[in-house]
């Protein structure tokens, strides 16, 4: 949690063996969604017993006791003197919460007073309404099996409206029956302004009953228009102002797995931070060539930097924090690079079961040597 996190706090005026301790809410003020719930000041022989004794709930009117109202689920992870809950889901600003730690069933010596700490993440109009700033894959030629789209948006967005608030229309205008998929939950990241918006899979891949049944979402030499609507609603209540258009023509599609051999390879100047450079035959998927692609130094090191993905996510470029030294160094690919059908380095979305022999292979990572010169 950095030094400006903002902090609500209950301290346990009880004192016992020199222990204080705190339920807090930490969040960071230019992140609201996230928070998490944090007991400090904690023997070391106490901490590892805590999991079952910290809950956070939605606060409900009816009822005020607590005892009856829903966990939110998340995961723990233990400090050096406490523990830190923080949500699967982030904690909703204006939303209350109630936090309760009650170390009274550890029993024996040690804090024996239950906190309860309730808390709301901070509700702050938004300075601008929200905006699409990006939709991925970028190209406007898209393949037959399109998998998947990103859409990105200037503000984190409020979860639950993405059914309503996307929908793929035809050359005329008209909704496409049943080509994305509407998951049980909606595929935000953490930040929730990056949404993931599946074309429906079982028509994606052949010889499934979707597929026989309906044939692909799109198809071949057709255009279509992914509809942004003002639905998509921010989590200060500013709705986008106006429906954003993504138009497309389809192409053939792509079934053959990434061909890492047909990549081409630009390495920098030694003693300089000249970017390192890949050009691809084909665009790969926008999310993961952002941490599924790193580069190695001359002493087995990771390298730091920064990267910029651009040309229709055809090039990928690295600039490094510190000028390259010069040996050799390594481009290593991970297994869960796809391109933007699915297709993987290792085999096509769209191909047979594998053996737990070939599943075993797709673990490891690839390697493209180049040398800083």
């Amino acid at each position: 949690m950095s030094a400006g996190c903002g902090r609500l706090e209950n301290r346990l005026h009880h004192t016992l063996m020199n222990d204080n301790p705190r339920l807090t809410f930490d969040f960071d003020p230019h992140e609201p969604r996230s928070g998490c719930v944090c007991v400090h000041h904690l023997r070391q022989d106490l901490v590892s017993a805590l999991l079952p004794i910290l809950r956070v709930s939605v606060v409900e009117t009816e009822s005020p006791t607590g005892e009856q109202l829903p966990d939110v689920v998340g995961h723990y992870h233990v400090l050096e003197d406490g523990l830190r809950f923080t949500p699967y889901f982030p904690f909703e600003p204006g939303v209350r919460y109630r936090a309760t730690f009650d170390p009274r069933p550890l029993g024996g010596p040690g804090p024996s007073d239950k906190l309860v700490l309730e808390f709301s993440p901070p509700k702050e109009p938004s300075i601008l309404p929200p905006e699409v700033t990006h939709i991925f894959p970028s190209s406007n030629l898209l393949p037959e099996n399109l998998l998947r789209f990103y859409v990105c948006f200037s503000n984190s967005m409020q979860r639950g409206r993405a059914e309503a608030g996307m929908s793929l229309l035809n050359a005329n205008k008209e909704p496409v029956p049943d080509a994305l998929y509407r998951a049980p939950v909606e595929l935000w990241d953490r930040s929730m302004r990056y949404l993931t918006v599946l074309l429906d899979p079982g028509r994606l891949k052949r010889g499934v009953g979707p597929n026989r049944e309906l044939g692909p979402p799109l198809k071949s030499g057709q255009i279509y228009t992914l509809a942004v609507r003002p639905g998509m609603t921010d989590i200060y209540g500013s709705q986008l102002p106006e429906t954003v258009y993504k138009r497309f023509r389809v192409t053939y599609p792509s079934r053959e797995r990434i061909a890492i051999e047909q990549w081409k390879i630009i390495p920098p100047d030694a003693n300089t931070r000249q970017p390192l450079t890949l050009i691809f035959p084909a665009p790969l998927d926008w999310a993961l060539l952002s941490h599924t692609i790193t580069v190695t130094l001359p002493n087995g090191q990771a390298a730091d930097g920064q990267i910029v993905i651009d040309r229709c996510e055809k090039r990928w470029s690295f600039t490094p924090a510190s000028p390259w030294a010069a040996g050799p160094c390594a481009v290593r690919v991970g297994s869960d690079l796809e391109d933007v059908c699915g297709n993987t380095v290792i085999a096509a979305f769209d191909r047979p079961l594998r053996s737990a022999t070939d599943l075993a292979g797709e673990v490891k990572s690839r390697s493209i040597p180049f040398c800083p010169v």
